[in-house]
Order: C-alpha cells, then sequence, then structure tokens
C-alpha cells in the first residue's frame, strides 16, 4: 500500500535575489563611493513554487538551465533562506548538492573520510565500522593513502557519495552530483537510492536526463523561470518539458524566418497526429502515427522531403524520405504528411528530424532537428528500439 504521508510541504515559495551593479574590490574604492547610492537589480529566483512530496517518494525536478532547480534545493537543504512562503519538512534531510564540500586536498583519502564522515554528523565510532564499505564502493582501495590533489573530479565525487549516503537522514537531496561519474558507478549509485527508497527515504532529484526521470521517478515537477509549471507524473511532466522547448525553438525559428529573404524555402510547422486528424502527443503503443508539416516556398520538381524518427537519448529508429520511395511532391503543396503505421515502437519518447534537400542529397535547403516530440504508451516489454513478436519453447 502506498505511504500518503507528506514530508515536505512547500506553500507559495518566493526567493528574490539583490545583484548589485557596481562591485568594489579595493578599499579605496568603497572609501570614495561610501555616500554614492547602490543601484541592485532584483532577480526572482523562484515565484510563489507549491507542492507536496510524500514519504518514500523519489520525487524528480526538471526544468531548462536557470530555471531555479538549484535555488530550490539549496532552500530545502536551509542553505538558502526565502524570501516568502512556507516550508514544512517532517524529517532529517542530507544534501548531496555539492559533495566533497569540507575535503582538504592534502590530505588523504582515508583522512578525508573522516573528516567529511565528522561534518555530516558521524562519529569516530560509526566511520570506522563504515570504512571498509566506504571505500569499496568508492572503487578507490588503491588509492586510500594517496593525496586527495591528485584525485581526479570524477575520482572525488565517488569519494564524496561514498561518505555522503552514509548520513543516516530521511531525505536525500540530489543535485546532478553524478555526472561526472562513469555510467557504471552511476548505476551503483541508482542502486542505492532504490535501496534507500524501499527504506521508506525520499530522494529529491535533480536531473537534465530525462530518461532516468523518467525510470526512477514517482512524480516530477517541472520549473522554468522560478515558476511551477507542472507536477504529476513523470512522462507527462517530460512530454511538457519537450513541448515547452519545442515552442521556445519554434518561436526562434519564426524569427529567423522573418529575418531571411521571403524565397528561402523552409519547415514552418510540425506536429504529430491520429490516423483521424487530431493533434495528438501521446500515442499507444502500435497506433498509428501521421507527422504533419508545413512548408514555405516548397519547390516541385528537383526538391525532396524527409522525416526521421529519434529516441529521446538521440538513437535513429527510423527514416523515410520521398526520394528513397520515389515519390515526387505535386506542384502547388505546402503541406506533407507521413503516416507511419502501426509501429511497433517500445514506450518512451521520441522526437522527429525533418529535412528538404536537393535532387542530390549534399544539397540540403532546411535541415530541423528535434521539430516536434511524441511519446508512446503501453505495456509491451522489452529491449531496444522496437517491440518483436516472439515464442519461448523449451525441451
Amino acid at each position: 500500500m502506498k505511504n500518503n504521508e507528506t514530508i515536505i510541504k512547500v506553500e507559495n515559495l518566493t526567493k528574490v535575489f539583490k545583484l548589485p551593479h557596481e562591485r568594489y574590490s579595493t578599499m579605496k574604492q568603497h572609501f570614495v563611493n561610501i555616500f554614492k547610492p547602490k543601484s541592485v537589480e532584483k532577480l526572482k529566483a523562484l515565484d510563489s513554487v507549491s507542492f507536496k512530496v510524500k514519504k518514500g517518494e523519489f520525487f524528480g525536478i526538471i526544468g531548462p538551465n536557470g530555471s531555479g532547480k538549484s535555488t530550490l534545493l539549496k532552500i530545502l537543504a536551509q542553505i538558502y533562506q526565502p524570501t516568502a512562503g512556507k516550508i514544512e519538512v517532517n524529517g532529517s534531510i542530507s544534501p548531496f548538492i555539492e559533495l566533497g564540500v569540507g575535503f582538504n586536498p592534502e590530505l588523504s583519502a582515508r583522512d578525508n573520510v573522516f573528516l567529511n564522515a565528522a561534518i555530516l554528523g558521524l562519529s569516530k565510532k560509526e566511520t570506522e565500522e563504515r570504512f571498509e564499505e566506504i571505500i569499496k564502493f568508492s572503487e578507490l582501495e588503491e588509492f586510500v593513502d594517496q593525496k586527495l590533489k591528485n584525485f581526479s573530479s570524477g575520482m572525488q565525487v565517488r569519494l564524496a557519495f561514498s561518505i555522503a549516503v552514509q548520513a543516516q537522514a530521511d531525505i536525500l537531496l540530489v543535485d546532478e552530483v553524478l555526472a561526472v561519474g562513469d555510467a557504471a558507478f552511476q548505476q551503483k549509485c541508482f542502486g542505492v537510492f532504490q535501496q534507500l527508497k524501499k527504506k521508506k527515504k525520499t530522494i529529491i532529484f535533480v536531473s537534465h536526463d530525462l530518461g532516468t526521470i523518467e525510470d526512477f521517478c514517482d512524480q516530477v515537477l517541472l520549473i522554468n523561470k522560478g515558476k511551477l509549471k507542472f507536477v504529476g507524473s513523470p512522462q507527462q511532466a517530460v512530454l511538457e518539458y519537450l513541448k515547452s522547448n519545442t515552442i521556445e525553438s519554434n518561436r526562434q525559428k519564426a524569427e529567423e524566418i522573418a529575418q531571411r529573404k521571403e524565397g528561402k524555402t523552409k519547415i514552418i510547422k510540425a506536429l504529430c497526429q491520429d490516423a483521424s486528424g487530431n493533434t495528438k502527443e501521446i500515442f499507444e503503443f502500435g497506433e498509428d502515427i501521421v507527422t504533419y508539416f508545413e512548408i514555405k516556398n516548397l519547390e516541385p520538381g528537383q526538391i525532396n522531403f524527409g522525416v526521421s524518427i529519434h529516441r529521446l537519448d538521440g538513437v535513429y529508429c527510423f527514416g523515410v524520405n520521398t526520394f528513397l520511395d520515389d515519390q515526387k511532391i505535386k506542384m502547388g503543396s505546402s503541406k506533407i504528411s507521413v503516416r507511419f503505421k502501426s509501429p511497433k515502437l517500445l514506450p518512451g519518447s521520441y522526437y522527429l528530424v525533418a529535412a528538404i534537400f536537393g535532387d542530390k542529397k549534399e544539397r540540403m535547403i532546411d535541415f530541423q532537428d528535434r521539430i516536434a516530440y511524441f511519446k508512446i504508451h503501453g505495456t509491451a516489454t522489452g529491449g531496444g528500439v522496437t517491440y518483436i513478436d516472439h515464442d519461448w519453447s523449451y525441451s
């Protein structure tokens, strides 16, 4: 049975930073300008953000750079104080925000384990009991007596994470700290998170890795320019994020088109539809997907058009074009549709790439990457990109 106990409650959280226009670096500058009024610019990093996190949830936070994600985490960790709003936290917090804070580069890894563990509140006895486990998890057995200044950034993060995970807190705040770790170590870390989740620990996770967000999170918050845009299922949150990126990209493309010559052939609109022509973003597994495009100043004859489907991580899934299919674009056409019949794409997020090219592929006229997004929903299982019907037999 799912736990409905609220462990974090945030109401109308606002954070405003005051950024001075003048910066004085010497005593003389301070003295000369002592009576000069200082002008400041106010930056609203968070604007009336409200949400709840339940005990034992893996709660994701996504958004573009500068949207306020890290500011939000630092307020939860009590590193920053909010300008306005209310926060209720019913448990202890361990921030994985800036791992390695307090490390001394002149000391060995061994000494830094005890130093950092003490900062996290572990006693010397507790650290001694867990020391071997910490070093083993970090995979730094051969370097335990080496000075930290000789470690790479990845090695330092591995050591810091291995220490921090020993903190016996109810809530873990994780801010993209595993980005420098290798893939194998990241998987070990997520394994730890899953174990902590089973123990009813709550994890607040900020990441740009949307695939990981979808795989691990129970609920996701989307924030942009300090404002809450969505809170709900990981799949819908990721889709809303991708849609917002597409809208912004299309706006920029429209501005570019306006600045160019009127005669330029250009893809000006792209979206996905169902078989009835309704605009759609979430399709059931095996459902027809119609990709629809509007073209400005499309020249018939020696012009070709192509569209390809890519998984969110960039994996190329399938592509078609008029050249390979021996199709001729009709005179006066300004709209092109391609219907993908019963695609067996596995559930997940995908994007479209579209291109207009000449009679030879080398003559590229327009190329639009990630021009539209869609999501496949369903229960099909398996690895890779597509589902293939199969039977098992035993003898």
